[in-house]
C-alpha cells in the first residue's frame, strides 16, 4: 500500500493531518491499575502458531508468550534459565548437559519433561513435518541429515537420560546455542496433544502450552487473545490477566494508539517519526535491531545469474545514505554488507563505499555497459516486495536511482506476502525483498541465507568458496578466529554481488507511559511476561 493511502480507522484520516488531536494527556500513579489487559500491535497475523513450522516475526512474537525453552528471554533480551536451571558444557563445547525445573507444568497440568524436548526438535527435522527452518537445527549432531532425508530422526544428537535432564552432542562449538535455545523452533512440545488433534492442535481449544500465557481466542485477521497460565511455574511473578494482540497495518497502529485502543505498537512509519515525536514525546521509542533490509537477485537465470558486472552495477549505482538520511528521516543506519554490527565483529565494507558518489557512479555505468545494457537497451525488470510494509516510498527511491545513474528501468511490484513467499519459494522473482531479522547475535543467522541447500536461500546464490568458509567457522572453537572465517565469507559475498545491501533496521514502537516492565533489546523481542500496567487517567 503507498504511504499515505491508507486512512486510519481510529483518526479518520492520515495520522499526520494537523487537525487530528494528539493523544490525551496521561496521568500515571504509581500503584498497579486494577485492569491487567495488555493491548499489543503485531504488523500482521501469523501464518501459524505451530512452533516448528513458523518463520514469521508476528508469530514468534506470540510463541514467546505461551512457551518456554529450555533458556528464555530476560527483561533485557539476554539468555536467562528457562525450564532449565542450569547447565553444564564439555571442555571442547560440543556437549552439553541441562537439568529441568521438576515444577515446570504445561498448561493441562502434566510435567514437562526432558522428552517433550526431544520430541520437539526430532518433529523440526523430520522432512515429513515440512518445517522451513529445520536447518536452524544444523548445528545438532545428524539434523542436516534427517532433515535431508539422509537418516531416521532417532539419530539426532539429544537423549533424555532422565525425565529432567535433556543431553545435546554438537557438531562443533556453537557460541549462540543459549540464544538458539530460546528460539521458537526450540520450544517443547507437547506430544499427546499433537497426536490426538494433528494440524487442529493449535485451535484455542485444543491448546497446551509452557508458557506464561495460553491461547484462549483467534479471529483471524482481528486478534489473538492470551490468558495468564495459572500452572506456569513462574506465574507468581506474571502481573498480566491478559494479552490481545491486535493485527494492524503500519498506519492504523499510529491511529489506534493515538485512541487508546492499543497501548503498545510493534512499529510506526518512518516518515512519521518527527511529527509524532512532536505530539507524543517519550511515548515515542527507538533503538538498534538486529536486521537487514536488503534486495536478492536470482542467480538462477537471466538477467543477473550470469552477470557479476550487472549486480555489482546496481549495487554501487545505489545511494544508501540518501535513503537512510531523507528518505527513512535517519531512523535507519545506511548498509553496505549482509551482517548488522556485532561485538567483536569487523564490518566487511566494500572499498566503493568510500568513494565519491561521482566515482561510484562512473564505475557503476561502466559495470553496466560491461554487462551489455545501454540507453538503447536498458534492463527492463520488476522489483518485487510484500504489501503492507511501510517500503513503497523507498523502492521508489530505489528505481528512480537506478534510473538516474544507470538508466536502469526497474518496476517496484508489491504481492501480499504469502503470494510473494510462495514465488520466492520457486524463485519466480528476479529481483527482490529478502530482508532478514536475526534469530540470535551472531553473524552466521544472516550468512547462513546464502549457503548452497540452505532452505531460505531465496536467490540460489552458489559459490563453493563462500560455503568452504562457513563450514570453517563452524569447525572453529576459538571465538576470535571464527570471526576471521566469517568475515572472509562475507568479503566473498560482497565480491560477488550475492546481495544488494539496503539499510541496518530500527527497532521503533510506540508506547504508553503506563506501560511498565520493558526494555529495548537488539532482537526487538520484547515478551509480556514481565510487562504490567500502573494506574493512570487518560490514554
Amino acid at each position: 500500500i503507498p504511504l499515505g493511502a491508507a486512512l486510519l480507522a481510529a483518526c479518520g484520516g492520515d495520522a499526520r493531518d494537523p487537525d487530528v488531536p494528539a493523544a490525551s494527556s496521561i496521568r500515571v500513579s504509581t500503584g498497579l491499575a486494577a485492569d491487567q489487559t495488555l493491548r499489543r500491535a503485531l504488523d500482521a497475523m501469523p501464518r501459524t502458531l505451530d512452533p516448528s513450522l513458523l518463520t514469521d516475526v508476528d508469530a514468534q512474537k506470540v510463541t514467546d508468550d505461551v512457551f518456554e525453552g529450555l533458556t528464555a528471554l530476560g527483561l533485557d533480551g539476554s539468555m536467562v534459565p528457562g525450564v532449565a536451571t542450569s547447565w553444564e558444557v564439555s571442555a571442547d563445547g560440543k556437549n552439553w548437559v541441562f537439568h529441568l525445573r521438576p515444577e515446570a507444568r504445561w498448561s493441562n497440568g502434566d510435567p514437562v519433561t526432558s522428552a517433550d524436548f526431544i520430541y520437539a526438535w526430532r518433529r523440526q527435522v523430520d522432512p515429513k513435518t515440512g518445517a522451513e527452518y529445520a536447518q536452524a537445527l544444523a548445528p545438532i549432531v545428524g539434523a542436516m541429515a534427517i532433515a535431508t532425508g539422509h537418516a531416521p530422526v532417532s539419530s539426532l544428537g539429544v537423549d533424555a537420560p532422565d525425565p529432567l535432564t535433556v543431553r545435546i552432542a554438537l557438531n562443533s562449538p556453537t557460541p549462540y546455542l543459549l540464544f538458539l535455545l530460546a528460539d521458537s523452533f526450540m520450544q517443547p512440545l507437547h506430544r499427546a496433544t499433537i497426536e490426538r488433534w494433528g494440524d487442529d492442535w493449535t485451535r484455542p481449544e485444543h491448546w497446551v502450552s509452557n508458557g506464561p500465557f495460553v491461547v484462549k481466542e483467534v479471529v483471524i485477521g482481528n486478534r489473538i487473545t492470551l490468558e495468564k497460565n495459572p500452572r506456569y511455574w513462574g506465574a507468581a511473578s506474571v502481573r498480566p490477566n491478559q494479552v490481545i494482540y491486535y493485527p494492524l497495518e503500519t498506519l492504523t497502529q499510529v491511529g489506534r494508539f493515538m485512541a487508546g485502543d492499543i497501548q503498545f505498537a510493534s512499529i510506526f512509519p518512518n516518515s512519521q517519526f518527527k511529527w509524532l515525536k512532536s505530539r507524543l514525546g517519550d511515548q515515542v521509542v527507538t533503538g538498534p535491531y538486529l536486521g537487514i533490509q536488503q534486495m536478492r537477485v536470482n542467480m538462477l537465470g537471466p538477467p543477473f545469474g550470469m552477470s557479476h558486472d550487472l549486480r555489482l552495477a546496481l549495487n554501487l549505482a545505489l545511494d544508501r545514505t540518501i535513503l537512510a538520511n531523507k528518505v527513512r528521516e535517519g531512523l535507519q543506519e545506511p548498509a553496505f554488507s549482509v551482517v548488522p554490527p556485532l561485538p567483536g565483529y569487523r564490518p566487511q565494507i566494500p572499498e566503493w563505499a568510500s568513494w565519491s558518489d561521482e566515482r561510484r557512479h562512473a564505475e557503476a555505468r561502466r559495470l553496466y555497459a560491461a554487462a551489455g545494457y545501454s540507453a538503447a537497451h536498458p534492463l527492463r525488470v520488476q522489483l518485487d516486495y510484500p504489501t503492507g510494509e511501510d517500503n513503497r516510498d523507498v523502492f521508489d527511491a530505489i528505481a528512480a536511482m537506478w534510473l538516474t545513474n544507470l538508466g536502469a528501468q526497474v518496476e517496484p511490484y508489491n504481492e501480499e506476502f504469502r503470494v510473494l513467499l510462495q514465488d520466492l519459494r520457486l524463485h519466480k522473482s528476479a529481483l527482490f525483498q529478502n530482508s532478514w531479522i536475526g534469530d540470535y547475535p551472531d553473524p552466521f543467522t544472516f550468512l547462513q541465507l546464502f549457503q548452497t541447500g540452505f532452505d531460505q536461500n531465496f536467490g540460489a546464490y552458489s559459490d563453493p568458496t563462500y560455503d568452504a568458509l562457513l563450514s570453517a567457522a563452524a569447525q572453529e572453537p576459538d571465538p576470535a578466529r571464527r570471526f576471521r572465517f566469517f568475515e572472509q565469507a562475507e568479503r566473498r559475498l560482497n565480491e560477488e554481488g550475492g546481495s544488494i545491501p539496503m539499510m541496518y533496521y530500527t527497532s521503533r514502537h510506540l508506547v504508553k507511559p503506563y506501560v511498565k516492565g520493558w526494555q529495548l533489546n537488539i532482537q526487538d523481542r520484547i515478551v509480556s511476561r514481565y510487562m504490567y500496567l500502573l494506574e493512570h487517567e487518560g490514554g
